[in-house]
Parts: C-alpha cells; sequence; structure tokens
C-alpha cells in the first residue's frame, strides 16, 4: 500500500479556515512530531495485516532543528516496533525529484515523505500553485485570489479590505517552489482596488496575488502563526490519515517595529515582512555562515584583520587543545566523531593549550538583509551576529564546553575567550541575547590545518571559533570529514 504524506499550511479567519497551500517533501518539526497523533495511522496498519514498513524520507528538507534526530522518524519506528512491523527508512538526497522504487505487495505500507515527479500530487498541485488554486475556486476555503498564467487565469479577488489600516492587506507569492525567498512572499498596504489593479497588471505570469488572511486566532505569543496540518493519503482509494497538526510561529513578535516600506512602495521591507512571515526566510542558516564584515581576526603577526579583506593563503593565529577523549579541536582526526558534544572543562583544555598558525583556504560570503542576535556580555561587551555563528562556549550551569550556535545559546551560557598575549581560555557570562534587524554581508572561513581562529571581541580577548560545518547533507557541527559521520549517518563534512 503506498502512502504520501501531506503538509497543509493554513490560517483562520471567521471560524473557519483559508489553505495557504499544500506540499509534498514537507518540513516537520521535531517539537511538532510529538503533539501528533499516530493511533490512526497504526489502526490502519493492523487492520490490513501489514508487516512491512517503508519510510522514504529527504535528507536537511524532512526536519528542523537539523542538529537534533529525526523526531518524527524516531517515533514512527519506534511505534512499528510495538506492533511488530519490521522498520525499513530510505534516504533520498536533497533536490531529488524521484524516489526508489519499492515493490508494492499487501502486507506493506510504503509511506513517503519525499518529491516525486511522476506523482500526479506533487508534480500538479504542489509545485504548481496556479493548478491548485485553480481547483479549489470558489472554495471559501482559500484566499480571493488571482493570477493569469498561459493556460490558466483565476480572478477572483477584486475587494479590497481596507478595514485595518494597521496590517498588510495583500500577498504576492511566486507559482512555483524555487522562488528568491529575500523577496516572496511579498506583502503590500493598498489602499484602494485601483491600486490592487495595478499590482494585478505589474504582476508577471509566475506570480499571483492573494488577499492576506490576518485575524487575531492566529497570534500566538505575540507572534503571527499558521497551523500545519499533516495528512497522510494512501491506497488507491485516496483514502486520508490526519495525524493533527501544529502551530508554527513567526521568529520575531508583530511589537517588533513599525511596518516599513521599500522606497516608495507599497510593499513591506524584508525587516518588517518577517513579521508575517513563518517560512524559513533566511536559508542562508542552511549554510555555516559564522562570521560578519564588522569581525577582525588575529593574525600571525598579532595584528587584526578585516574579515572582508583576508586573503586566500593568508596566515592568522590559531590555537589547539584536546578534550577527554584526545580528540583535538583544531585538527580533528576523522576516526573521533565526538565534537560536537565535546567533554571538557577550562582547567583540562587551559593544560592541553598550544599556540598554531593556520591559512586562510577557502571562503565564501553572502550580503544577508535578514534578523541577527545581539550578543551582550556580563562586563559590557555587545555586537551582533548571525544567528548560524558558531563559537566556543561553557554550558549554562556546567563546566562542560562545546561549540554551539548563537541561535541555540541561552542566557547564562559563558563565551570563552583567549587572551591575546598568555592564550589562556576564561570564560565570559552572555546576560543577554536579542534580535535586531540588520543587513551584513557574512562569511564562512576555512582554515587550514588547525580549524580554529580567534575574533576580536575587546579589550585584548578573542572568542575561539570553528570553521564551518561545509557537509551538503546535514549541518551538524560535527566538522568530521568522515563518510561514516555519525551526525547525517554517512556522507562527508567539511572542505
Amino acid at each position: 500500500m503506498k502512502a504520501t504524506i501531506i503538509g497543509s499550511d493554513l490560517l483562520e479567519k471567521n471560524g473557519d479556515v483559508k489553505f495557504l497551500e499544500i506540499n509534498t517533501n514537507t518540513t516537520i518539526y521535531n517539537s511538532g512530531a510529538d503533539l501528533l497523533d499516530y493511533t490512526a495511522l497504526f489502526d490502519v496498519l493492523t487492520s490490513n495485516n501489514i508487516t512491512e514498513f517503508h519510510f522514504i524520507w529527504t535528507e536537511v528538507d524532512s526536519y528542523t532543528p537539523l542538529e537534533e534526530p529525526f523526531r518524527f522518524k524516531e517515533i514512527l519506528e519506534e511505534k512499528c516496533a510495538e506492533n511488530n512491523i519490521v522498520f525499513t527508512d530510505y534516504i533520498v538526497p536533497m533536490n531529488s525529484i524521484t524516489v526508489p522504487y519499492i515493490e508494492d505487495t499487501p502486507n506493506k505500507f510504503i509511506l513517503r515523505q519525499s518529491y516525486d515527479t511522476t506523482a500526479l500530487v506533487d508534480e500538479t498541485y504542489c509545485a504548481d500553485k496556479f493548478e491548485f488554486f485553480n481547483l479549489m475556486s470558489g472554495s471559501q476555503y482559500i484566499p480571493s485570489t488571482y493570477f493569469s498564467g498561459s493556460s490558466l487565469q483565476l480572478d477572483e479577488f477584486n475587494n479590497l479590505d481596507i478595514s485595518n489600516p494597521n496590517i498588510p492587506n495583500v500577498l504576492v507569492k511566486a507559482k512555483s517552489p524555487m522562488y528568491d525567498l529575500d523577496l516572496y512572499p511579498a506583502l503590500y498596504k493598498l489602499d484602494d482596488v485601483s491600486e490592487l489593479i495595478d499590482l494585478k497588471n505589474e504582476l508577471g505570469s509566475d506570480y499571483l496575488v492573494q488577499e492576506f488572511i490576518y485575524s487575531d486566532d492566529n497570534i500566538v505569543d505575540g507572534r503571527y502563526s499558521i497551523i500545519r496540518s499533516i495528512d497522510i493519503i494512501y491506497g488507491s482509494e485516496l483514502d486520508t490519515i490526519n495525524l493533527g497538526g501544529y502551530k508554527q510561529s513567526t521568529i520575531i513578535p508583530l511589537n517588533f517595529s513599525q511596518d516599513e516600506f521599500v522606497l516608495n512602495t507599497k510593499r513591506l521591507n524584508q525587516k518588517s515582512r518577517i513579521k508575517y512571515i513563518s517560512k524559513h526566510i533566511a536559508r542562508y542558516a542552511g549554510k555555516d555562515y559564522h562570521t560578519d564584515n564588522d569581525s577582525l581576526i588575529l593574525d600571525y603577526t598579532g595584528s587584526l584583520v578585516d574579515v572582508d579583506t583576508i586573503q586566500l593563503g593568508d596566515y592568522i593565529k590559531s590555537i589547539n587543545f584536546q578534550d577527554i577523549h584526545g580528540n583535538n579541536a583544531g585538527a580533528l582526526d576523522q576516526t573521533l566523531l565526538e565534537t560536537y558534544g565535546w567533554e571538557a572543562t577550562l582547567p583540562q583544555l587551559n593544560e592541553t593549550l598550544t599556540s598554531e598558525s593556520s591559512s586562510l583556504d577557502n571562503m565564501v560570503s553572502s550580503s544577508v538583509d535578514t534578523i541577527y542576535i545581539r550578543i551582550t556580555l556580563e562586563d559590557g561587551r555587545t555586537w551582533v551576529d548571525a544567528p548560524s555563528c558558531t563559537y566556543f562556549i561553557e554550558e549554562y550551569n556546567s563546566d562542560k564546553t562545546r561549540f554551539e550556535k548563537v541561535n541555540s545559546m541561552v542566557v547564562g551560557d559563558k563565551l570563552i575567550v583567549t587572551d591575546s598575549s598568555t592564550n589562556e581560555l576564561t570564560a565570559v557570562a552572555i546576560t543577554s541575547l536579542e534580535m535586531e534587524h540588520a543587513q551584513k554581508v557574512i562569511y564562512t572561513l576555512d582554515f587550514e590545518p588547525s580549524d580554529l581562529f580567534l575574533v576580536d571581541v575587546g579589550d585584548g580577548l578573542f572568542s575561539v571559533m570553528h570553521n564551518g560545518c561545509w557537509c551538503p547533507w546535514n549541518y551538524c557541527g560535527y566538522y568530521c570529514m568522515s563518510w561514516g559521520c555519525g551526525g547525517c549517518g554517512g556522507g562527508f563534512s567539511k572542505i
């Protein structure tokens, strides 16, 4: 029996819901997986004498956060064991358009959480929003919609809601899944129908215009939220199992700032649209960009060099130390894979501390307009970093040390710093982590042979930073460059 997971995004309005889109290859949040109800699914399996459960999922796309195990898969596997069903999973590479062939027999349940170009629901109604809203035209369960393509047209958006001048009322989204996340979905505050008509006329054939659905029912803890419904379509009759759903909120609250607009337009700028869009608007975070154009790196002479002027082959000052397993932070042995947890204490690290030099082997950069995080230390020092920036820290209320992304730090964690003259490692507590909008050029740097580099935080102290994880499958933080990497179950990690 073949089956497909469908993720539907909905918003509430006037006691009903409105479908925003449906997707296969949908992402299931780890925290959301525990909120789903698996009873109906396993009732279907046991009543149909299913003895084999085959689960096909897409690496990087199927769940988040990636630094954790795939919780939805874990639950399926646990419940299969409880029901004496043999569980097998198949990982499909990111951006794959086909799935492994598995012979369909009466005792098998083949569940797909990945994209298959040969499947009608994927290729037609999920990959093409024109097709989906054309199918749903006339329904009360979709937003008022307009589009004009080469083969399909729809014009059911002719009345503009101007009852609340403080919120956007029009949304523009792309027809197909591959689009610029820095621009779309785009939000507008229009004042009259004539402006709506002008926007329709300006619109290209690859975009649609919809009413923006706003209701206080969609606000959770001050953040705008969508409902993510998880359903399974299965069998020849296309029966449906609803697993339930959860709410997915924006990364910043609605009161973060007043709405601002792109110059000479009524289109919300990036800073403002983030308040209303719950999608992953900053895909750069999938790469381990960890240094920005404000950063000063300590070079091998003891001078500071701007990250935006450093050149390939330039030498920098580095350090190295070991954890209790003998793992070197600066040049990890590929057979030692326990770097992400780092079982060590500051005294032990200082005992093994050595000075080294390294040179810049590779770098990538990107200009990103999004939300960053302001870090403030107990001594008053403060700066802004990308959420994916990776520091060496001491855990809050613990003496354990590890590498951690800014977005996963908590107040009370301690940033480990080194004195440029003594090299001694010390810890300074983080007293504040605040969101802040900024436009920055951010970088991923690869220093070799030592992976550690030192970034100035003021007064002769330097944070300890590690090369980014370059793994194309799973940005896990293992940094091990091993085909047996425990972080992604295979593959490689960094350049």
